[in-house]
């Protein structure tokens, strides 16, 4: 019974071998008696068992055997998805509801194979250690995802692969009569898009419209229906995304990009002014932002709102650096690791004839980084030497720069606005 249950297991083995395509790997080695005390004692307990007889050799073969099979493949890092909602609608009630709408697709995403969603806290974690907030794309400070801005600047602040834009573009209801019955059609339209973190391209986009009707005078709430066709619709685009994600190209890794620098002319010009500015560099680098006013363009997607050190693919990109009034710097450039891009920017046709010089531009950058740093609580104090007249009337909504250099020049220090005292509230009569 035991040789049958051991020739059953051995073959067990084999057919196991041979599906997994194991390999069995074997050494073996010979001991003798004057080696090894194990067999001396073995010797002497076989002598003493059979005292008739002489024991004439002892010996032993040790067999090491060991079973290598094939490693398990390595499961793919799941990519890394940011989801943005915005409302492009005007009907009343759905800015409450882009929140919601963002966790119910972010939860039909997640469903599919191959994505990990980033949670909201997370973004918006991400978003304030790099001091971007809504106010300031609301205010036209930096451009934001929905408004042609650096899906590559935003997906590297984040740390994602994917960036999904899903934008409300229509919620609307009509009347209608359906055969002998008045019915109110709901109309739901909403885009999505996905974009690549790393080229900043469209690797998924659609249009989805969607209808529902509902008997006139049920006074059904019209949240409700919408609410109902956004179900429908983060069903549908899951669906959708899980059969084109095949066909998107793989998130390069970190280590595969090559990092570059843009330098430009104005760098120059905010130098001065950072260096009595009493803030932190982070600071700093959002007051050459708002000032500067600088556009970094990498093969038509918008990177950076000024200079800075950037990732890229290495190898042939077209690199574009613009500013209001000033000539656009566009070049075909071969990026590699380290490499620096010194871009002078020089002034454009309207440019000259609203500046006449550089050094009334040179005026309004100071003006407008002197405003800014006030505007976030920073102390300016810099000496304007080789600057034009900057003169600031506090309380006043004009500024104005005049054309003559100062010889003695004062220090333009951001004026202190008082803020208006509280009215007095009047105790009630008795």
């Amino acid at each position: 019974m035991k040789k049958l249950l051991l020739a059953a297991i051995a073959a067990s083995l084999a057919v196991a071998a041979q599906a997994q395509e194991l390999q069995t790997v074997a050494e073996s080695e010979t001991r003798d008696l004057s080696s090894s005390p194990e067999l001396q004692a073995f010797r002497n307990r076989v002598a003493a068992a059979h005292p008739e007889l002489q024991v004439v050799g002892v010996d032993e073969k040790v067999v090491r055997q060991a079973v290598l099979a094939p490693l398990p493949p390595k499961r793919a890092k799941p990519a890394v998805m940011a989801i943005f909602v915005k409302n492009n609608s005007t009907t009343r009630g759905l800015d409450d509801q882009v929140d919601g709408i963002r966790d119910r697709l972010a939860a039909e995403v997640a469903g599919i194979g191959g994505f990990t969603v980033m949670d909201s806290n997370e973004i918006v974690a991400a978003f304030n250690r790099y001091k971007v907030s809504t106010a300031e794309e609301r205010n036209g400070l930096i451009d934001g995802l929905f408004t042609g801005g650096s899906v590559t600047r935003v997906a590297q602040m984040i740390e994602a692969d994917y960036v999904l834009l899903a934008s409300i573009n229509g919620a609307s209801n009509a009347n209608r009569v359906a055969g002998d019955r008045p019915v109110t059609v709901y109309t739901l339209r909403m885009t999505t898009k996905v974009l690549d973190a790393t080229t900043g391209g469209t690797v998924f986009g659609k249009n989805w419209v969607n209808r529902q009707g509902v008997p006139v005078g049920n006074g059904d709430n019209p949240l409700a229906i919408y609410d109902d066709l956004v179900d429908r619709w983060t069903a549908d685009t899951a669906e959708e995304l899980a059969a084109d994600r095949p066909s998107w190209p793989e998130p390069v890794k970190e280590t595969a990009l090559a990092s570059f620098t843009v330098k430009t002319t104005l760098d120059a010009y905010f130098r001065p002014l950072e260096i009595t500015v009493d803030a932190e560099k982070p600071i700093k680098d959002d007051l050459r932002v708002v000032a500067g006013g600088i556009t970094v363009e990498l093969d038509g997607a918008a990177i950076g709102s000024s200079g800075g050190t950037f990732k890229a693919r290495p190898g042939t990109h077209q690199l574009k650096v613009s500013r209001q009034w000033m000539q656009p710097w566009v070049k075909t450039v071969y990026i590699t690791d380290g490499a620096v891009f010194d871009v002078a920017l020089e002034l454009s046709p309207a440019g000259f004839e609203r500046y006449k010089a550089k050094d009334s531009l040179k005026a309004e950058l100071a003006l407008a980084y002197a405003e800014a740093a006030f505007k976030r609580g920073c102390r300016v104090n810099f000496d304007t030497e080789a600057w034009q007249t900057v003169t600031w009337a506090p309380g006043a909504d004009a500024t104005s720069v005049s054309s003559s250099t100062m010889v003695q020049p004062p220090a333009v220090v951001a004026p202190v606005i008082q803020a208006p005292a509280s009215p007095a509230v009047e105790a009630p009569q008795e």
